[in-house]
């Protein structure tokens, strides 16, 4: 089972592990729909985002990494190899996105429970804009 304390442990150990340290975290319980671990770095300080299916069973988690600041309109996703290794690791109920998936192309029928009216409404231009997003 993923939830808050998992996804926190998971970032300080990924911080550890990888000569970072852990300067904050932002919690969501709707918009943005993802929560947020910030680990900063001597070359750049990145947010390891963890969203998920909302459903009250919710069985799929996902983690991607963004620059930082990452608010509405500015969420850039990036690459940090060795962060992504170890948080494979540490988090193997996770499903890891690299740079490259989440600004690929989004097929909603890989992502059932992406709503396809938010999609209609919102127009995600990737596949990482509509599983990290900030819709009401």
């Amino acid at each position: 089972m993923m939830d808050q304390k998992n996804f926190r442990r998971a970032c300080y150990e990924a911080a550890r592990r990888t000569d970072g340290h852990v300067t904050e975290f932002r919690s969501s319980n709707y918009s943005p729909n993802f929560d947020q671990g910030y680990l900063a770095y001597r070359h750049r300080t990145v947010a390891v985002l963890w969203t998920r299916d909302w459903s009250a069973n919710a069985t799929w988690h996902g983690i991607g990494i963004a620059s930082t600041p990452v608010e509405f309109g500015s969420l850039r996703f990036v690459d940090e190899p060795g962060l992504l290794a170890v948080l494979k690791e540490l988090l193997p109920v996770c499903r890891i996105f690299t740079c490259a998936e989440l600004h690929g192309p989004l097929d909603l029928a890989a992502w059932p429970w992406v709503d396809e009216d938010d999609v209609r409404y919102w127009r995600p231009e990737n596949l990482g804009e509509a599983l990290f997003n900030f819709w009401d």
